[in-house]
């Protein structure tokens, strides 16, 4: 593999390795806080806890393997070092079209016209363009003129 390719592999995953723990912390944060609601003698209390534990040592191995990926770019030659940041660094494109097709399900699923759908069809939209920017990125990166998405 070359330099470059290792640094874009390498900079896709630091982005990947982000993300899930965005997604982490949010879900630890809902946690939290329906458990901060419950009875101090409700059994939920404990499966609860079990949870937010086993996403917290989740959280600690993404959060160490961010570590070693940001170790390994610095590792990397100037001339192959990425010059953006992790949330510039776009998307792999089967990431963006398998959160697409979920939001396509929520739809789907959602009453016409509800709060739900109306999330929905905005998130769907915005990973339109999300797939558009990270197709055209893709296209250039390979030497091709990008296309109309």
């Amino acid at each position: 593999m070359s330099e470059t390719a290792n640094a874009l592999e390498t900079a896709n995953a630091l982005r990947a390795a982000s993300d899930a723990l965005l997604r982490d912390l949010a879900e630890l944060q809902e946690l939290e806080q329906e458990k901060r609601q419950i009875e101090p003698d409700s059994p939920r209390l404990v499966r609860l806890a079990e949870e937010i534990e086993a996403l917290a040592v989740r959280v600690m191995g993404t959060s160490m393997r961010q570590r070693e990926r940001a170790q390994q770019i610095l590792a990397l030659p100037d001339a192959v070092t990425p010059d953006q940041s992790i949330a510039e660094t776009a998307r792999e494109i089967h990431v963006i079209l398998a959160e697409w097709r979920d939001t396509e399900r929520q739809l789907s699923e959602a009453q016409p016209g509800s709060p739900e759908a109306g999330i929905a069809e905005r998130r769907i939209e915005g990973l339109r363009q999300e797939y558009r920017h990270a197709h055209e990125a893709a296209q250039r990166r390979s030497g091709q003129r990008p296309e109309k998405v």
